[in-house]
């Protein structure tokens, strides 16, 4: 049986450390490959300001273009319903049969997995990896989240801790301050034609 981890997001904008949690992934698990999956219409940012999906899928190609085992997967977006992961996840399993699938997320997602939708049932189908974030220590987080979905099983990805979010790249670009070096210039330019159309 072949291994995929899939590596959902809003990635607005995607960043360095997307790209090395993903490139890291497929290296510790010697994978066939990651799927980096843009989320269309995000559930947990209802509401909030989103770059639209063909922009931030566009950066997406852009920052793992030419990474070994990292490939763009938009099963989310030929769905028009909001992109559940556990919802994804059912679909990718019916479809490949013959591929186990694990989830790569930060720990501050896997802190806030037990209000996913479809949590309960997402634990039961899937392994997760899990990135060490400062907020959310992983063996802390793991612990306090086991005790409300039991069948949860989860591997710390072994990477540097990177203080870097889309937020903080965001908050940077809106205050004409320098990314050095955390957005490829490649999505760099996306993201500039795209804020000023």
């Amino acid at each position: 049986m072949k291994t995929v981890v899939l590596f959902g997001g809003t990635f607005d904008p995607p960043h360095i450390g997307h790209l090395m949690m993903a490139q890291l992934a497929y290296e510790q698990t010697e994978c066939e490959a990651v799927w980096v999956m843009p989320a269309p219409s995000p559930p947990h940012k209802e509401g909030l300001l989103v770059s639209p999906y063909r922009v931030r899928r566009d950066m997406t190609a852009q920052l793992i273009a030419g990474s070994q085992g990292l490939v763009l997967c938009e099963v989310e977006a030929e769905r028009e319903a909001l992109s559940f992961t556990v919802d994804t996840v059912r679909i990718l399993q019916e479809q490949h049969p013959d591929t186990e699938f694990r989830f790569l997320m930060g720990s501050d997602s896997l802190h806030d997995l037990p209000t996913w939708h479809g949590s309960n049932e997402l634990t039961k189908r899937i392994d997760f990896m899990v990135a060490a974030r400062a907020e959310a220590p992983f063996e802390e987080t793991y612990a306090r989240v086991k005790e409300v979905l039991p069948d949860l099983r989860a591997h710390l990805l072994r990477m540097p801790m990177l203080d870097v979010s889309s937020t903080f790249i965001r908050e940077r670009l809106e205050q004409g301050k320098p990314l050095c070096g955390l957005v490829p210039d490649m999505v760099l330019e996306t993201w500039n034609r795209y804020a000023g159309s």
